[in-house]
């Protein structure tokens, strides 16, 4: 009886095997066309968001300067009491608005971090999804159930694919239909 039960349990499993291929995850990915047009973005963005800050900080610059000016003058022994006290006053004044001018630019360049991050994890998404339907599309049409990724590790830092047969490899036809939609170069098809 118990014999019975595992040939049936074999002729179950090997008529439920799957088909199984892979794929490099990283290579396709970093050789999709559209990563490097979103990225140049991403840049562009980054650079616009240190320009902003670098000029925040120049503005900073110059308060900080101001302000030891003021502290210099303020050490003068010629000072009356009252006009010590008025630019005592000027230089409390003077140092809160510095400090809020530094934790404004603090802020702004928090958010700006902030921001960038999240649209990078947004297009990195936009883009898996992306490569994810074309590999769907190429498994199905190949008959695969199953698609793993041969770049990825596990959380012991080891491969999760420790062999593949290079014929099961889908990474190449999938870069290649990814893209057949990429601009064309200007220039690349003159002779």
């Amino acid at each position: 009886m118990i014999g019975l039960l595992v040939v049936n349990l074999i002729t179950v499993s090997s008529e439920a095997a799957t088909s199984i291929a892979t794929i490099s995850l990283d290579k396709v990915y970093d050789g999709y066309w559209k990563k490097d047009q979103e990225y140049e973005k991403l840049k562009k963005k980054q650079e616009d968001d240190r320009g902003k800050i670098e000029k925040y900080n120049a503005e900073l610059s110059k308060e900080g300067d101001a302000l030891q000016r003021m502290i210099q003058r303020l050490r003068d022994p010629n000072l009356t009491s009252a006009e010590k006290a008025k630019r005592q006053q000027q230089v409390a004044d003077k140092q809160r608005a510095f400090q809020q001018l530094q934790q404004s630019i603090q802020s702004a360049q928090n958010s700006a971090r902030q921001d960038l991050e999240l649209e990078l994890r947004k297009v990195r998404k936009r883009i898996i999804e992306e490569i994810q339907q074309v590999v769907a599309a190429k498994a199905k049409a190949k008959g695969y159930g199953l698609v793993l990724d041969k770049s990825g590790q596990s959380a012991a830092i080891a491969p999760i694919v420790v062999f593949s047969v290079d014929g099961n490899d889908l990474t190449e036809e999938v870069l290649e239909q990814l893209n057949l939609s990429a601009p064309k170069k200007d220039g690349a098809d003159k002779k």
